[in-house]
């Protein structure tokens, strides 16, 4: 898996020189994936190494991966204050808020996110309700895809299959006639492998690390959507810091922002080469990107509205308005 540095030349308002002292301390960050995601080489990591720079060195994030803590169950030690910080994605947490996991619908441009108030808006959520601050929502505008052990055929689609799926994307799959059904992250290999799914829903990027090509060698195109992570922090904790190190946390969030969408476009060219050259075959899902996009977004607020009732009602229509 390629691993593309975060580490950039500081602009004006974030070089350290420019600000006062920040308070040493390390933090502790669990993550829902290992190192051999790129999510977490490339957001995760990368977020720790600006963290670091921009502090020059007195801020260290130290991470803990699925293995101390397993990925569907992060949230709540970190809303307790048992560890400071957490990398996630929202459908991590339906069961606890379905707001997350919407936010992949929403248009991925870093500075209409915030301009817009849709930033702040799920900000202002996760802090009421969970105890959780948002430092960064990087998003990957590079989307998911189809791992098939098939290719699709244009006539019978996906009838009879069993496709790996979490709520958000369960619909484009029942809509080519396939059966979502839940398996453990960890089992996704094996269950594919030995044919107990006829393929699964993950993102476009980061699923070489898993070698996933090997046993769905069919990358099914286009690609949809977007994949809208969470780095939050223990409200507590953020509270408790001094401004100059809160600063250094949401500046370094904001520059990963920036930094994801050219990184993870180049890391998609990368990882699509690495599977085609490991045998891997395209195959077409037989929509559009534009159809594809509109019942992946879909969903992904009805899922929202699903788990979080009125609040994810205010949460689509305030998208809405905003025109993203």
């Amino acid at each position: 898996m390629k691993y593309i540095n975060f580490k950039t030349v500081c602009f004006v308002g974030l070089c350290s020189s420019m600000m006062g002292p920040v308070y040493a301390d390390t933090l502790k960050m669990l993550t829902a994936w290992g190192g051999n995601h790129s999510g977490t080489a490339n957001m995760a990591y990368g977020y720790n190494d600006l963290v670091e720079e921009l502090s020059s060195g007195a801020i260290t994030i130290k991470p803990f991966g699925p293995e101390v803590v397993a990925a569907g169950k992060q949230l709540q030690p970190v809303s307790a204050g048992v560890f400071d910080i957490i990398y996630t994605h929202g459908l991590y947490h339906t069961g606890t808020t379905g707001i997350g996991a919407a936010i992949d619908a929403v248009d991925g441009d870093v500075d209409k996110r915030r301009s817009s108030g849709i930033w702040e808006w799920a900000d202002n959520h996760y802090q009421t309700t969970q105890n959780l601050k948002i430092l960064s929502i990087p998003t990957a505008t590079t989307g998911f895809r189809f791992f098939l052990k098939e290719p699709m055929d244009s006539v019978t689609k996906l009838n009879g299959k069993k496709i790996r799926a979490l709520p958000s994307y369960n619909k484009i799959v029942g809509s080519l006639g396939g059966t979502a059904v839940i398996i453990p992250f960890g089992e996704l290999y094996s269950a594919t492998e030995k044919g107990v799914i006829d393929g699964l829903v993950w993102p476009a990027v980061g699923a070489v690390g898993y070698k996933f090509h090997e046993v769905a060698p069919y990358l099914g195109e286009p690609a949809f959507g977007t994949v809208a992570y969470l780095i939050m922090m223990n409200l507590d904790k953020f509270n408790s810091l001094d401004g100059d190190s809160q600063k250094v946390l949401l500046d370094a969030g904001y520059q990963l922002e920036k930094n994801t969408i050219g990184i993870f476009n180049e890391l998609l060219k990368v990882e699509n080469a690495a599977m085609v050259a490991a045998g891997a075959k395209t195959t077409s899902i037989g929509y559009t990107l534009d159809e594809a996009n509109a019942l992946y977004s879909s969903r992904a607020m009805e899922v929202a509205v699903e788990q979080s009732g009125a609040t994810g009602e205010a949460f689509r229509d305030f998208v809405a308005s905003k025109g993203m």
